[in-house]
């Protein structure tokens, strides 16, 4: 036999050691801890002799005790990496706009390499080959050529520089006008799709002249053929070219505007749809392939339950009443002689009282008016002589479940608190003096004993209540704070890019919109020779822009789903956002972006990319399994209260719910 003093001793230990264990360890390793604890005092318990009703009361105990210990533990540990979170948030705020001025210049390149630089690239390729071969046709054809693309590369350049960021409404009408008026006469195009979504439309003709200005730049001559798919649910974009026979003029024309970018932006522009593109050479030459969903996506669904979360802390308490209840029940010497099933009343009963734990955030005000039906229930039951426990002692011990309840309305409910605080204050009050009053100690006038009863229990119903009204006060002063920091940073941010954004303007307006326009006036005065040689030199501005706008700050991207996308850059691969981009928490914008840089770290040889889902609930980062940091992902995601899984073909899946405010 134990001690006297080891009985207690011996639970203090474990209960510190499930703790600790909860604290610095996943949710997994101690929920493993609680099970072996909890075999440990069933075991114990029996191997002292006591009686299987004794085993199973301490054992309900234990339970409820480690379930509480390690919510507690749970707790403390997401709090911790939530305030670390905040404070990386915080630290990294002054980075943020000369960042976003950096994801501002790349936008720009990306632009300027689909527009302007493409535009210039067929005109000088196409007045080269005139001129080569002094076909007076050929010639003509060129300079009309020279003069219709020109205008549109002005057109294009002037929308930069005036600050625009868009061409408009685009449809798939966009691919035949480019298709009908490419100056190579070996392409073949057909196109089965009769619409698309304008978004899509727009990356899809940046697709096909990406492709083609390659095929013209490195194998002219060759046969080309564009198809523009409709398949179930996609639109499917291909471009396939013959080796053809490359020109060595041809492919220094625009040597330096390529380097693997304009792929590079096609890949995250196409991800940005919720598409795939894919480039590579096949049997017949090279062949480009870009796969758009034709139906919203949404990203993947999160989890109904999050055991590692906030719902998973109601649900330790949620034990805990239980196991007091039925637990207590059966440890108590004194209890009186039972009635033939009454222990199939009470069980329920106790059940039915705690399991409304488990939603006390999500719905404070249903989950109070299930517990206290009970007592009506107990009641009418003691009436009937169906059972012999009283409903006054029932509700004294476990009163705690109702005050938890009214914090948590305080705290969680709807905005009209303080009128349904009230009422249920009261509700409370009547209902536990009515089960006092109804109590067999009571002796005289029972309305009086009612009334007494329950405005003594009111009072710390009312307690409970204005707690949890004051702590959700203070949470909904420090997230206003939280947004109004957020608000300032953007305002701030927005300013500098606005100023960046003017800056490259300038420049551009100096020098490649001045060569585009020059470029138009000789094409329209017949010089072929003045147009190659404007071409060229808008070309060289070009590359020279370039160069600027794709040169990296050197500050770190900012710890924010915003930032992954820069990250994504500076790693030379892609990020894919699936449904729309919205900002999250601090703690979950830095979890996400933490997971990211991991994922990112354990490196990518392949095509692969990450993909953010952003939704209402909390966000969704999906990438390569970075097998040397398998862990540390696992760590950071448990810590947020998420989860990994796995997504098939060497891919993982983090969940990071948002916290309930």
């Amino acid at each position: 036999m134990l001690s006297g003093w080891l009985w207690w001793v011996v639970p203090l230990i474990v209960t510190v050691a499930l703790y600790g264990l909860a604290l610095r360890r996943t949710a997994g390793v101690a929920a493993g801890g609680v099970v072996v604890a909890l075999v440990l005092t069933a075991g114990t318990a029996s191997a002292l002799g006591e009686s299987p009703r004794s085993v199973t009361g301490v054992t309900l105990l234990a339970a409820g005790l480690a379930a509480v210990t390690w919510a507690l533990g749970r707790a403390r540990r997401r709090g911790r990496a939530t305030r670390r979170a905040a404070a990386v948030f915080r630290a990294a705020a002054p980075d943020v706009p000369g960042v976003a001025a950096e994801a501002e210049r790349h936008r720009i390149a990306a632009e300027l390499h689909d527009t302007a630089a493409h535009r210039l690239t067929g005109i000088a390729v196409g007045a080269a080959s005139a001129l080569r071969l002094t076909d007076p046709a050929l010639v003509a054809e060129a300079a009309r050529y020279a003069a219709e693309t020109g205008r549109l590369a002005t057109q294009e350049l002037e929308r930069l520089t005036t600050g625009g960021t868009g061409s408009g409404s685009a449809d798939l009408a966009d691919v035949d006008a480019l298709a009908a008026t490419w100056p190579e006469p070996r392409l073949t195009y057909v196109r089965t799709a009769v619409s698309a979504p304008s978004e899509i439309a727009a990356v899809a003709y940046r697709v096909v002249r990406e492709a083609l200005t390659n095929a013209l730049r490195y194998a002219p001559g060759g046969a080309v053929r564009v198809g523009v798919d409709r398949e179930p649910g996609r639109l499917v974009v291909t471009i396939v070219n013959d080796p053809g026979e490359p020109v060595v003029n041809n492919a220094d024309v625009a040597r330096g505007m390529g380097g693997g970018y304009g792929l590079a932006g096609l890949r995250t522009a196409v991800a940005a749809c919720g598409g795939f593109l894919s480039a590579g050479p096949d049997d017949r030459g090279w062949a480009v392939r870009a796969d758009f969903p034709l139906t919203p996506d949404e990203g993947p669904a999160s989890t109904s339950y999050e055991w590692r979360g906030r719902q998973a802390s109601d649900a330790a308490l949620a034990i805990l009443a239980v196991a007091l209840s039925i637990g207590t029940s059966l440890l108590t010497t004194d209890t009186p002689e039972s009635l033939p099933g009454e222990a199939a009343l009470l069980v329920p009963l106790f059940f039915a009282h705690a399991l409304p734990l488990g939603l006390r955030r999500r719905a404070p005000l249903f989950s109070l008016a299930a517990a206290l039906s009970v007592y009506p229930v107990l009641l009418g039951a003691g009436l009937l002589g169906w059972t012999k426990q009283p409903a006054g002692d029932v509700f004294l011990w476990c009163l705690w479940v109702e005050l938890a309840l009214l914090y948590a309305l305080g705290a969680y409910g709807p905005r009209a608190r303080r009128r349904w605080g009230a009422l249920a204050t009261a509700a409370v009050g009547a209902t536990g003096g009515l089960a006092l009053a109804c109590g067999p100690g009571i002796v005289g006038d029972r309305a009086a004993a009612w009334a007494v009863l329950a405005l003594g229990v009111s009072v710390p119903s009312a307690v409970a209540w204005g707690l949890g009204l004051a702590v959700g006060s203070r949470r909904a002063r420090r997230h206003a704070a939280v947004a109004w920091e957020r608000d300032l940073l953007g305002r701030e941010t927005a300013t500098v890019v606005l100023a960046e954004r003017n800056r490259l303007a300038a420049g551009l307006r100096r020098s490649a919109l001045r060569h585009a326009r020059a470029i138009v006036v000789a094409a329209d005065a017949g010089q072929l020779d003045t147009v190659l040689a404007e071409a060229r030199a808008g070309l060289a501005a070009l590359r020279e822009s370039l160069s600027e706008l794709r040169r990296q700050s050197g500050d770190d991207p900012p710890p924010t789903i915003a930032g992954i996308a820069l990250l994504a850059v500076r790693h030379q691969t892609t990020v894919r956002y699936a449904g729309a981009r919205r900002e999250a928490s601090p703690s979950v914008e830095v979890a996400a972006f933490r997971v990211a840089e991991l994922m990112l770290r354990g490196g990518i040889r392949d095509e692969r990319e990450i993909t953010v889902a952003c939704r209402a609930d909390g966000v969704a980062v999906s990438g390569p399994s970075a097998t040397r940091e398998d862990r540390r992902v696992r760590a950071l995601a448990d810590a947020a209260g998420g989860s990994v899984s796995d997504a098939g073909d060497g891919m993982v899946r983090v969940w990071l719910p948002e916290v309930l405010p």
